[in-house]
């Protein structure tokens, strides 16, 4: 069950990602207007232009301004002007508050910032949500998330499929996901705790999405929140929301449409119940799928193995505390005197004594 929930909610942020379809919009050409600004904010505004594109630009310059009042660094008055047909109301600007108010910068220097924030100032925006809950407690959850390629391949080991999590940096805040068959995405970590509380409850993504659907090639960014809670009965309750952005009123249309969204449902079903089956299998106590796959065998896997049976076993385990240990373990094989790989439980006594 935490195995199927947690991987439903990744690819559920992945899903939401392609739901954008054809979302981006296309470049317009740089405006004419004689700039007033010092060679400072010139060189800003070529760095932003250059990253966004001249339309994200003004939806940037006149989100912030218009939302959170504030003056982007190498905006010039044109920028700043409000978008058309774009209100800038509670309901608008509530997003910027929302993350904002979660700890997101608003300094352009900050990762993802710049597109984060210029998706939010475009005209077009579709919501969707999805809640639930499940039985498990924080550290379980904290272990699937801080090694999401064990997650995936856990899961491959009972269905023989070929679901993709992986990071794609050292500091493990980017990763890409896949299916395996038509969808794919590539995803920022961008928040792992909500100004600083509750880390690995807490969560903002943000990331492109790719899908083929019959002929059609698919593509867009979401931005989404996702919030998990422990209340009483060993039970953590979740909320997923994503933001995605049509491109046009057409597609906005299209994508606010509940069969729209039952289409979009019904792809998320079809992963749950790959997962459902898994999962259903290993917490029934099937252990032999994982035991005989191959790629479960590697000296990596089994440990992994070992730990995360641990931490379903009562361990304690915090976002983090996979790279930690991973560098326990190596400093500890460099002293030839310890052969044994330390163990979940000795690893946080160490950290309590620290």
């Amino acid at each position: 069950m935490v195995l199927k929930n947690t991987l439903k909610i990744l690819c559920a942020i992945l899903l939401c990602g392609v739901c954008a379809v054809a979302a981006e919009p296309a470049q317009a050409s740089p405006s004419d207007s004689v700039s007033q600004l010092n060679q400072v904010d010139k060189a800003e505004r070529l760095r932003l232009q250059n990253k966004l594109g001249h339309d994200d630009l003004h939806a940037l310059c006149s989100g912030m301004k218009g939302c959170l009042n504030i003056d982007v660094p190498g905006c010039d008055e044109l920028d700043k002007k409000p978008m058309k047909r774009v209100k800038y109301d509670e309901e608008y600007c509530a997003p910027y508050h929302e993350v904002v108010a979660r700890g997101l910068s608003t300094d352009m220097k900050t990762a993802y910032a710049p597109e984060i924030f210029a998706r939010l100032g475009r005209q077009y925006r579709a919501i969707y949500e999805n809640v639930g809950s499940f039985p498990s407690d924080g550290n379980i959850i904290s272990y699937l998330f801080d090694n999401m390629p064990f997650t995936a391949q856990l899961m491959n080991a009972y269905l023989e499929t070929n679901y993709v999590l992986e990071y794609t940096h050292p500091n493990r805040r980017y990763f890409n996901g896949s299916n395996g068959r038509s969808l794919s995405g590539e995803f920022y970590w961008a928040l792992q705790d909500s100004a600083g509380q509750k880390l690995g409850l807490r969560n903002l993504f943000f990331g492109y999405g790719h899908a083929k659907v019959l002929k059609w090639a698919l593509h867009g960014t979401a931005i989404a929140y996702l919030d998990m809670d422990p209340v009483p009965g060993n039970t953590i309750k979740y909320k997923l929301t994503a933001i995605v952005f049509p491109g046009n009123s057409v597609l906005n249309s299209i994508m606010q449409m509940n069969i729209f969204k039952k289409v979009v449902n019904e792809k998320i079903d079809h992963i749950v119940n790959d997962v459902k089956k898994s999962s259903g299998q290993y917490f029934s106590g099937n252990k032999e799928p994982m035991l005989k796959n191959a790629n479960l065998k590697s000296q990596e896997n089994i440990q992994n193995v070992l730990d995360f049976e641990a931490v379903v076993n009562g361990a304690p385990w915090k976002l983090g505390d996979y790279m930690k240990l991973k560098k326990l373990r190596e400093e500890q094989r460099k002293n030839p005197s310890q052969t044994a790989p330390l163990r979940v439980e000795e690893f946080q006594k160490i950290k309590e004594i620290k």
